[in-house]
């Protein structure tokens, strides 16, 4: 009975060191001070792009949904845990037969847990369509792409040992495939690529779920002499979670005013993060 005790911890932990093994695979390094000193003049381009502005939740949109990825999940993590239940229990020629027998119950059994847990941590469809619809509607108007860029230029003039151009989306130097020749003739070094290409609320789950406002950019920087990637990071504002309704209510106020906040907050991270020592 021990060694069946023990292999829901050995599952658990070879699991958490897998996703700790994936998550470090995933921070970058700030660019060294010798690849800062060689940046030049560097021309900031927000990239054109739709970002898709929209809600993940925590489980999933709809209580449907939810019961559909809870049974997976479930009926998944069920059979592994049945059939190696089944086989520690067993001996000599029954082992396959009892492994066979615990992945069956323990996956039915997974499943419907699943099925019934999802369910219940789903945000419901109406709900996830209002909380979408709303943070769709508070961005309309408004240039993303310029005004970030914009941020980020705003923050750079404040940097000793920089030189920074903003570089406007019509100008055919910067259209895609990027014209190298024309951004070296105008003195541009080094490219700050921005793309803004997520945004919306994250996470919270069930019928009034806590959610929190996020927005991502993709950077690069890019030299021109050759037309190379350098470096290349993506940034996030992440706001304090709150209830939906909340974020939602008096035509969705404190979204707006989360929305100006990120617009400060994010450009200068960006500016942070590429340029000053000991940064990120």
């Amino acid at each position: 009975m021990k060694n069946i005790k023990c292999y829901p911890i050995i599952i658990w932990l070879f699991l958490a060191f897998f996703l700790g093994q994936w998550g470090c695979a995933h921070m970058p390094k700030p660019p060294s001070e010798e690849m800062r000193g060689q940046f030049g003049t560097i021309g900031i381009v927000s990239k054109p792009c739709n970002p898709e502005i929209q809600f993940h939740p925590e489980f999933a949109k709809g209580r449907l949904s939810g019961a559909g990825i809870g049974f997976s999940v479930g009926l998944g993590a069920g059979i592994l845990y049945g059939g190696l239940v089944g086989a520690a229990a067993g001996g000599g020629f029954l082992t396959p037969f009892l492994a066979a027998g615990g992945a069956a119950i323990g996956g039915v059994t997974g499943g419907v847990y699943g099925g019934i847990k999802g369910a219940v941590d789903a945000v419901p469809k109406g709900e996830s369509q209002r909380i979408e619809a709303t943070v769709k509607n508070a961005f309309d108007g408004i240039g993303i792409q310029k005004t970030v860029s914009g941020g980020v230029f705003k923050n750079s003039l404040e940097l000793p040992g920089y030189v920074f151009v903003l570089l406007e989306q019509d100008d055919s130097m910067i259209s895609t495939p990027y014209n190298f020749n024309l951004l070296r003739e105008r003195g541009v070094d080094t490219v700050l690529e921005l793309i803004i290409k997520d945004g919306g609320f994250k996470e919270g789950k069930g019928k009034h779920p806590l959610i929190a406002f996020f927005m991502k950019v993709n950077t690069r920087l890019i030299r021109t002499t050759d037309g190379k990637e350098i470096y290349s990071h993506e940034f996030e504002y992440k706001s304090q979670k709150l209830n939906s309704a909340d974020w939602l209510n008096d035509d969705a106020q404190l979204l707006r005013e989360e929305i100006d906040h990120c617009f400060n907050e994010l450009p200068k991270q960006i500016v942070e993060g590429l340029f000053r020592k000991e940064s990120l």
